[in-house]
């Protein structure tokens, strides 16, 4: 029997109950610099013991409902020492200021670099694959990772960890504007946003988590988009104003390929 192939797939929160960490109240962009963390740890659960990563995939929204920059990606992985996960890493789109003890925690490293993974075809968001071409820094993906024994939420899993830093300058801002000229939603009054200025199917997927600027409050988690507008699997927790920039909390979507030997 040959080796045997899996998928994890993530979604990280990177505004966590923060927007400003992805737009200023009075609508400025924020985008992420180089060095910054671009999302804190997350739990990818895989099978107990040794696995090889194979290839790193995904999909990041564009600003403004285009394409956006082929920055590098850098993502690094850890594992629970006693039973105890790695501590936060610090607040995205900020330099690192925490987690001390990653000397202890760490399993390995893994880089895509911006220019060498260029595509070309997504018209909005960008999308970006470790691929197999060494010529290129960090181009391919080759590392056994193994978490911690009895560290899974099921039995016969394990957990190990990863985080993301930013390689350049990565900007979420969506410009979709909220669109009431009267009658804009209180808080927990409908489940449907309507939008302009940019067709909110360039910016929102279902089950991404949405936000308004300026209220650390999320609106909701997204059922259904069309072009003009979005809806919530619940009704609304935060209040919309006219022309409110409604921001996507979960703006990159990741697929972590594995091997491993079945026996």
């Amino acid at each position: 029997m040959g080796l045997g192939q899996f998928t994890v797939r993530i979604a990280p929160d990177i505004v966590d109950g923060d927007i400003s960490k992805l737009i200023a109240s009075n609508k400025t962009d924020t985008p992420f610099g180089n060095g910054d963390l671009l999302f804190d740890w997350q739990a990818l659960q895989v099978p107990k013991g040794a696995n090889k990563l194979v290839s790193i995939s995904g999909y990041m929204m564009g600003e403004d409902g285009g394409t956006q920059t082929n920055a590098d990606l850098h993502f690094i992985f850890a594992k629970s020492v006693n039973g105890t996960a790695p501590s936060t890493l610090g607040e995205e789109n900020a330099a690192q200021t925490a987690c001390f003890e990653l000397p202890l925690h760490y399993l390995g490293t893994a880089a895509i670099e911006g220019t060498a993974r260029a595509t070309v075809g997504a018209a909005f968001g960008d999308t970006f694959s470790s691929g197999h071409q060494g010529a290129a820094n960090g181009f391919t993906v080759d590392l056994v990772l193994e978490g911690e024994l009895e560290s899974g939420q099921n039995v016969g899993y394990d957990v190990i960890y990863v985080a993301a830093f930013a390689g350049g300058a990565i900007d979420f801002s969506t410009g979709c504007l909220a669109n009431y000229s009267s009658g804009a939603p209180s808080a927990d009054s409908t489940t449907d946003i309507v939008v302009q200025t940019v067709d909110a199917r360039k910016c929102f997927q279902k089950d991404d988590i949405v936000y308004v600027h300026d209220v650390d409050t999320a609106l909701g988690t997204v059922s259904s988009v069309t072009a003009t507008g979005i809806v919530l699997t619940a009704n609304n927790g935060a209040a919309v104003a006219n022309n409110d920039e409604i921001m996507n909390a979960t703006p990159i979507k990741v697929i972590f390929g594995f091997e491993r030997n079945p026996y």
